[in-house]
């Protein structure tokens, strides 16, 4: 079910297409892969899943996907009435990747709001883009990037701000690099010295959720991806996101989904976002 796609190869470190275009019905199953994808949504909307989370596409606005997300564009919405771009990159396309690692960072929605200064912009470099015969140059290299650069631009502006307490940032970094291993709500609240009941009144805030309940998302939304596209039993799932046996793995999977992992993994799944 991945897209098949062979980063390792020079020609593949960087690919679009317009979404315009016609599409196998591979382009609507469910799938992941190991590169970065960016959406861009120039004409009328349409609807996309993410981590199994259901998302409007936009005119003007743009949508990341990152390595190892499951994404399905959903074919009963879809028409021609729908422009844009999809772009596939690898960091190894850029000279400098650090901008990559700030566009895409865990700590603020896959979603940017395009102001109108960067919009113009980042269309006369698409276009510039595609008149080059070769897309694997230097020239596109700089190009490619300088829409990055907008993208950024774009995503730090006042529209596109969704936390103003900086905590909230590093909370959800936190998370990202521990929730395997660190379950307890009181792990999180220890790091920033302050209590358990302190940090959930942060989270209600910014967030709308409690301290808990972001753990318990990012964790369900792994064993989610482990289900469908590992081949690992459900033990040694259960192992590797570090839950203490199958039973009560099992048990938090079902209170949390109305599935057990056996029929969650046994699902034909045409729509992830049912699930």
């Amino acid at each position: 079910m991945l897209i098949p796609y062979d980063i390792h190869s020079s020609l593949e470190q960087f690919k679009f297409r317009l979404l315009e275009d016609k599409h196998t019905e591979n382009f609507f199953q469910i799938h992941r892969h190991n590169f970065y994808e960016i959406v861009y949504i120039t004409e009328g909307s349409v609807k996309f899943t993410i981590d199994f989370k259901v998302y409007n596409l936009e005119k003007n606005t743009v949508y990341l996907i990152k390595p190892g997300q499951i994404h399905q564009w959903i074919k009963d919405d879809f028409n021609n009435e729908c422009k844009g771009y999809i772009f596939h990159f690898v960091k190894d396309f850029f000279i400098y990747d650090e901008m990559i690692n700030t566009l895409f960072d865990n700590t603020s929605t896959p979603i940017i709001k395009v102001n109108n200064d960067s919009k113009r912009n980042i269309n006369s470099l698409i276009s510039m883009i595609k008149l080059e015969r070769d897309i694997h140059n230097k020239l596109t290299i700089h190009l490619f990037s300088s829409i990055i650069e907008y993208l950024l631009r774009s995503k730090q502006s006042k529209e596109n701000l969704s936390f103003k307490d900086n905590r909230i940032y590093e909370l959800i970094k936190l998370i990202e690099e521990n929730f395997k291993d660190e379950k307890s709500a009181s792990f999180y609240a220890k790091h920033f010295e302050l209590t358990t009941k302190r940090l959930n009144e942060l989270t209600k805030i910014h967030i709308g959720k409690t301290l808990s309940s972001l753990i318990i998302d990012r964790n369900i939304i792994e064993i989610k991806r482990s289900l469908i596209y590992s081949k690992s039993s459900i033990k040694n799932i259960a192992e590797e996101l570090c839950f203490r046996d199958v039973a009560y793995f099992s048990s938090f999977f079902k209170h949390h989904t109305s599935f057990s992992p056996l029929e969650f993994r046994k699902i034909k799944i045409n729509k992830i976002d049912k699930l």
